[in-house]
C-alpha cells in the first residue's frame, strides 16, 4: 500500500516536471532577452559565450523548478490531473505528448472554452492507435461532452457510445445518451433508455429519471404527458424541487394558471436548482399562455 502511494506520488512529480518544460523554456527565454537588453542598455561588457549559456541554463532551471512546484500545488489532493482526477483515473498519466495534449483540452473544457477543447480532444483521437483502451474511452467521453454542450447531439451520441464501448462508464452516461436521443427527435428510444434505468434497482440516479422524462415531454410541448411523470416524481418525493418546478411549467402549458402558480411557489420554497433560470422559463410560458387567453 505504502509503495503504491509512493509510486503514484513520484509519478505525479515527474509528470508535473514534464508538463512544465514548455512554460519554463518560454519564461527563461523572455527573461534572458530582458537581462541581455539590460546589459546592453547599461553598457556592461559582453561576457563569454560559455558564461551566457550557463546563465541561460540557470535561468531555465530556476523557472522549471518554480513552475513545476506551482503545478504540483495546483493539483492539491488530486494525483495526476488538476480536474476530474477520479473520473479520468490512470488514463493520460504517461510522460508523453498525448498526456500533455489531453491536459490542455481538460483545462480548456473546465474554463468553458468547449470549441477549442473539442479541437484538442479531436486532434487527440487521431492518435488512437497509440492509446490504451482506457484513454480512448476517456477521450471519447470528453469529446461527447463538448458536442453535447454545443448542441451537436448526433455527434455526441456517437462519442458517448464509443466511450462506453471502450469501457468508460459513469452513472450519468446513460442519462446523457438518452438526452441526446431525445434532442435528436428519437423520443421513443430515449424513453426506452429511461425506463430501462427505472427498472434497475441498483441505479444510482433512479430518483432523477421521472423528472428527466417529464423534461423531455415539456420540450416537445406535451404538457399532459410531462405532468403525469412530474406528479409521479412528486408522489415518490424524487428530485422533489425539480419535480414541483416541472409540474408548474406543465400546468401552465395546460392553461391551469392557478395550479401552476402554486407549484411554482412551492418549487422556489424547496430551493429548486438555478431558481433564476427556472423563474425566467416559467414567466415566459406564463406570458405566452396569457397572451393566448387575451387573443381568444
Amino acid at each position: 500500500m505504502f509503495r503504491s502511494i509512493l509510486a503514484a506520488r513520484t509519478r505525479r512529480v515527474l509528470l508535473c516536471f514534464w508538463r512544465s518544460i514548455p512554460n519554463a523554456l518560454a519564461a527563461s527565454f523572455v527573461f534572458s532577452i530582458a537581462v541581455f537588453a539590460l546589459r546592453m542598455a547599461t553598457g556592461e561588457e559582453d561576457t563569454t559565450l560559455s558564461n551566457n549559456i550557463i546563465a541561460m541554463l540557470m535561468l531555465f532551471a530556476i523557472h522549471w523548478i518554480c513552475i513545476s512546484f506551482y503545478k504540483i500545488a495546483q493539483l492539491k489532493k488530486s494525483i495526476f490531473h488538476r480536474f476530474d482526477d477520479e473520473l479520468i483515473g490512470s488514463a493520460f498519466t504517461g510522460i508523453n505528448r498525448r498526456s500533455k495534449l489531453f491536459e490542455k483540452g481538460l483545462e480548456l473544457f473546465h474554463k468553458g472554452d468547449f470549441r477549442n477543447a473539442l479541437e484538442v480532444f479531436t486532434d487527440l483521437s487521431n492518435e488512437e492507435k497509440d492509446m490504451s483502451t482506457e484513454e480512448k474511452g476517456v477521450n471519447e467521453f470528453y469529446r461527447g461532452r463538448c458536442y453535447h454542450i454545443l448542441e451537436a447531439c448526433p455527434n455526441a451520441v456517437i462519442c458517448y457510445e464509443k466511450a462506453h464501448e471502450n469501457g468508460f462508464y459513469i452513472p450519468e452516461l446513460p442519462i446523457f445518451i438518452a438526452r441526446c436521443h431525445a434532442q435528436n427527435g428519437y423520443t421513443e428510444k430515449a424513453q426506452q433508455l429511461y425506463e430501462d434505468l427505472l427498472a434497475r434497482k441498483d441505479y444510482q440516479y433512479s430518483d432523477r429519471i421521472r423528472c428527466e422524462i417529464g423534461d423531455m415531454y415539456l420540450k416537445l410541448n406535451k404538457g399532459e404527458t410531462a405532468l403525469k411523470w412530474f406528479e409521479e416524481a412528486i408522489e415518490r418525493h424524487e428530485s422533489y424541487a425539480s419535480a414541483l418546478g416541472g409540474a408548474a411549467i406543465a400546468q401552465t402549458m395546460l392553461h391551469n394558471l392557478k395550479e401552476g402558480e402554486a407549484l411554482y411557489r412551492q418549487a422556489l420554497l424547496n430551493n429548486i436548482e438555478d431558481s433564476i433560470g427556472f423563474t425566467r422559463y416559467y414567466k415566459e410560458i406564463q406570458a405566452a399562455v396569457m397572451l393566448e387567453h387575451h387573443s381568444d
